[in-house]
Formats: structure tokens, C-alpha cells, sequence
């Protein structure tokens, strides 16, 4: 064993009665018979048919041959460059694995296209030569619009500059979608089959994650070796007191009915960037009902800060550091991923149970996607008008105005749909830096669209007194989505209206801003506003 598991003992009261009554009704065992009853009874469907994610790491091993031969294809044909077009969790267990594991040499990169931003698929276009490259396109339901619109940008492209379009994709879909169709009838090199019975944000043991992964020449049965030995930890004959899945899902559970929902999760080397795939799994599957567990990816520690912010559960992962944890994985091979994600899984579905939630659907994610639908046709209401200039100085008195209903609030969520560049990224880190030290608040950051397929649920479906800060910005050039009759301009702005709509729907505090058509410059003036009103305010 290369990992370890370190939790320490809970700070008063427990997690609802479940020291005692998991013993007694043997919830362990009966998560591992797919018992549903453990979490509603009578079962909803949506927890019958997602329980499969259990046995991942020994089903999922048929695909290993397959994967192995798509790798040497792959380094015989000189491909340079894979790009995965996917969403939540057909995208972030691949983003993960592809930064976390050793791969076998002449093994092409890969790049995670899950944005509709039109200078971020330009971006991608540019930088590649469709002969060099392979598209895998990944969607378990096989009708995800983001990825149907990346499909046809991409299949325009290669089929006007190689003579075989078909053999540079490779589909990974669940068995009968239209996908699966559309797949055989363009010809694609090869068409992946996932198991339906597993979830998107359950399934990086499966061959939304493992494809990509082994593509790309991570050794999948290493990986998967590694995820048996977390589901041994995790297992109905291990004591509860060692039991790592059931451990960690108390702990997550621990603060969240004594006036704290937050779990910071701190991702260091081997797998610093583990926290992206951390937060859709928490936010996703505990985020609703009003309840759940609020996952803060890194950032800066706020201990003694009064009210809701006091006490976050602190969990450290990777590399021991000198910060203290309330729960502590070590690691030191990459490969030990595979174990933490598969007892990550195990505690997530024990804090849904504890919480008396349904860990395995997502019940607020389709207004967002039906509002979006709306705003392609100009209609989504009053939440759906135009964002305030980032000039503007009404915006900054809305913003202020949202964090003084909650006093202080909840958690702020920063969503922007614009490009992930490194620019962007050091912009949002010092935004985010500067709302968590000022106000002593605990900040995210995500961006559209990604991170609807993520948190979104529970921003819209946990617990309420969260301020979300939207921005957008002039997409300019129009960027068609060939045969589709509409631009990945329409699309970006459609979905951030969406969301908006969705928030204002369910009582949310949301305030949107368009940084203009100059982002850098728009973005530092935002940054430098919020900086100084801030700094100024006292909350």
C-alpha cells in the first residue's frame, strides 16, 4: 500500500446518529449488494441503475486490450495531439489523469476541449493539424449540446483537410444513444461502449476516464490495480472505525448541520489538480434539497472567521505539507489516483446518505439547460437581460449590495464565461484572493460552460446565501456551428443567460458583468474595482 489514510477524531456531536445506526442496519454491506433502499425507499430510478461505479474497477478491465491497441495505433500513425470534447464527467477524470500520470514515450498530449467560448475553440483549431490528430468525442447521453456543437466544428475541419475523417474520431457514449448512431454512420475508428449503469461524475473508472487516459499512454491496468486497493479499503468486511470511504464520509458530514457546509480541499503533487474533479463530485451529488456540502478547491485558509465561514473541514491530499487536516491522504505514486477517486465515490455516497440526499441525480441541472434553450430564442425574462458594463459603476453597488443580504454570505462563486488562459487565471486567482482575506469568505471559481456539468447544481440546488459574480465578455467574430444554425457566440451567451435565469429562479443572489471586447483590459478593471470597494467596505 502507497497511500494512507489519516482522519482525525471529530471535534463534538457527530454526523446525525450514523456511528450507531450504520452497524446496526449494515449500510456498508448493503451499499455493496446495490441495495437503493439505502438511500430512499421506496428506491428512485436514478439510484437503482447508477450503482455500478462500485464494481468499476474489475468490470472496466475488458477495456483494457482495446485501450492498448488504440495507443499503438496512435504512436504507429504519428498522432500528435488528442482532443477530448466532453463535459463534466466525460472531461474532468481525463483533465486529471492526463496531468497526474507517467505516459509511455511518442504518446500524443491531450487537450480537454469543454468550452463554447468561440476564442477558445479558435484557439484549439489553431493549434492543431487535423492529420496528427485524434477527436474523441464523449458524451453519456450522447446528445450533451456542447459536445454535439464541438462534433461538428471538428468533423467540418477534418473532413476538409484528410482524406478519412471517420478514422480520426473515436466516440464514448452509452449503449443506444444517438451518438452511438451517428458514430457507425460517419465511420469513426472506433466507437467505446460505457457501462449505463454508472453516473458521469462516477464514471472516471470507466471508459469516460480510462480511454482518453490510456490513449494518451497511462498504463489503464495500473491505474485500475490502484482503484482496487481503495475499494478494498472501502469494503463491507473492513471494521467501520478503519473503514476509509465510510470515515471520510462521516468527517465531510461532520460540521455541515452545527452552521458549517464548507470542505476545502488542498490537492498537492502527485495530483494537484485532483480539486477539479473533487468539486463536481461533492457539489454535484450532495448539492440539493436545500442541503449540502460546499467544496473549496484550494485557495486560502480562513480559520476564526465568525458565523457560517468558522471551522470549514479541511482535507489534504497528495504530498504531507506542514497544514494540519481534518482528513489527510498521502500518496507518492501517481497512480494511487485510482484509490483515492474510488474512496472519494464511497465517501461521497455515505455523506449523501447522512445528509438524506439522493447522491446519484441532479435534479437542478435541466433548468439551466431549458433556460439556455430559451435564450437561443431571445426569451429567458428579466434575468436574461444584458449584463452591466464593466464601466458601469452600478454593477459594483449590485455586487456589494448581494454580499450585505447575507452578512457575511455563504460562500462567492465566481463564474466566467470567458477562455481558460493563463491570463484569465492569474485575473481570477487575485480576485478570488482578494474576497476571501478581505471579507473572510470562502471563494470559488469556475467557468461557463463547464462548470454547469460541475457545481451547478449546487448552486442552484444546496444551501441558499451564496452570491454568484458572472462575467462575460464581447465574444466578437461570429464562429458558426457548421449545419447547426447558430454560433458559438449564440451558445456561450445563451448559456451564461440561462444560468442566470436559474439562480434568479431559485432565490439566488446573481450579479453579471461584460468585461467588453477587450478581456485583459476589461478583466484588470474588474479585479482593481472589486480591490478597491472591498477594501473599503465593512461587512
Amino acid at each position: 500500500m502507497t497511500f494512507r489514510v489519516s482522519i482525525k477524531p471529530q471535534s463534538g456531536g457527530h454526523a446525525g446518529d450514523s456511528e450507531t445506526r450504520w452497524p446496526t442496519d449494515d449500510l456498508v454491506a448493503r451499499i455493496w449488494r446495490g441495495d437503493p433502499t439505502v438511500w430512499a425507499d421506496p428506491p428512485a430510478p436514478e439510484i437503482v441503475n447508477r450503482l455500478g461505479w462500485l464494481h468499476a474497477p474489475e468490470r472496466s478491465r475488458r477495456l483494457v486490450t482495446l485501450i492498448e491497441e488504440l495507443h499503438r495505433t496512435a504512436v504507429d500513425d504519428g498522432i500528435t495531439d488528442v482532443i477530448l470534447c466532453g463535459m463534466g464527467g466525460s472531461s474532468l477524470a481525463p483533465e486529471v489523469f492526463a496531468s497526474t500520470l507517467p505516459s509511455a514515450e511518442g504518446s500524443p498530449r491531450l487537450t480537454v476541449m469543454d468550452s463554447t467560448h468561440p476564442d477558445a475553440v479558435r484557439a484549439v483549431d489553431a493549434a492543431i493539424d487535423p492529420a496528427t490528430t485524434w477527436f474523441i468525442i464523449s458524451s453519456k447521453s450522447g446528445g450533451t449540446i456542447e459536445t454535439m456543437s464541438l462534433l461538428k466544428f471538428f468533423w467540418e475541419r477534418a473532413t476538409l483537410e484528410v482524406p478519412d475523417p471517420g478514422n480520426h474520431f473515436i466516440a464514448i457514449t452509452d449503449p443506444g444513444t444517438t451518438l452511438e448512431t451517428l458514430a457507425a454512420e460517419k465511420g469513426f475508428r472506433a466507437t467505446v461502449l460505457a457501462d449505463p449503469e454508472v453516473g458521469g461524475r462516477y464514471s472516471a473508472l470507466t471508459a469516460f476516464g480510462l480511454v482518453p487516459a490510456g490513449i494518451i499512454g497511462a498504463d489503464v491496468g495500473a491505474l485500475l490495480d490502484a482503484a482496487k486497493r481503495g475499494a478494498a479499503r472501502c469494503g463491507p468486511d473492513i471494521p467501520l472505525e478503519e473503514n476509509a470511504g465510510f470515515g471520510i464520509g462521516v468527517r465531510l458530514t461532520d460540521r455541515s448541520r452545527r452552521n458549517s457546509d464548507k470542505v476545502r480541499f488542498v490537492s498537492s503533487p502527485p495530483v494537484a489538480s485532483l480539486g477539479i474533479w473533487i468539486e463536481q463530485l461533492i457539489a454535484e451529488s450532495t448539492g440539493k434539497d436545500g442541503v449540502g456540502i460546499v467544496p473549496i478547491d484550494g485557495g486560502p485558509r480562513l480559520d476564526g472567521v465568525p458565523g457560517d465561514n468558522a471551522g470549514a473541514t479541511t482535507v489534504g491530499i497528495g504530498t504531507p505539507s506542514d497544514e494540519a487536516f481534518d482528513i489527510e491522504i498521502g500518496l507518492h505514486d501517481p497512480y494511487d489516483v485510482g484509490a483515492v477517486m474510488f474512496i472519494l465515490e464511497f465517501a461521497t455516497a455515505v455523506a449523501g446518505e447522512i445528509l438524506g440526499v439522493n447522491p446519484f441525480d441532479q435534479p437542478d441541472v435541466e433548468i439551466a439547460k431549458q433556460l439556455a434553450g430559451q435564450a437561443m430564442q431571445g426569451d429567458v425574462g428579466p434575468a436574461g437581460e444584458a449584463p452591466h458594463d464593466v464601466h458601469d459603476p452600478r454593477w459594483i453597488r449590485d455586487f456589494l449590495a448581494a454580499l450585505g443580504e447575507t452578512t457575511p454570505p455563504s460562500y462567492v462563486s465566481i463564474q466566467a464565461y470567458l477562455p481558460q488562459d493563463a491570463d484569465t487565471e492569474e485575473r481570477l486567482d487575485t480576485l478570488r484572493l482578494t474576497i476571501s482575506t478581505t471579507l473572510g469568505v470562502y471563494t470559488t471559481t469556475g467557468y461557463g460552460p463547464r462548470y454547469l456539468h460541475s457545481t451547478g447544481q449546487l448552486h442552484k440546488g444546496g444551501p441558499p446565501g451564496g452570491v454568484f459574480l458572472q462575467i462575460v465578455d464581447d465574444t466578437a467574430t461570429e464562429l458558426m456551428v457548421p449545419g447547426a444554425g447558430y454560433t458559438f457566440n449564440q451558445l456561450i451567451q445563451a448559456q451564461a443567460a440561462g444560468d442566470r435565469a436559474a439562480l434568479a429562479d431559485r432565490g439566488r443572489s446573481v450579479i453579471s458583468v461584460n468585461v467588453g471586447g477587450s478581456r485583459v483590459q476589461g478583466l484588470r478593471s474588474l479585479v482593481d474595482q472589486v480591490q478597491a470597494a472591498v477594501q473599503r467596505t465593512s461587512l
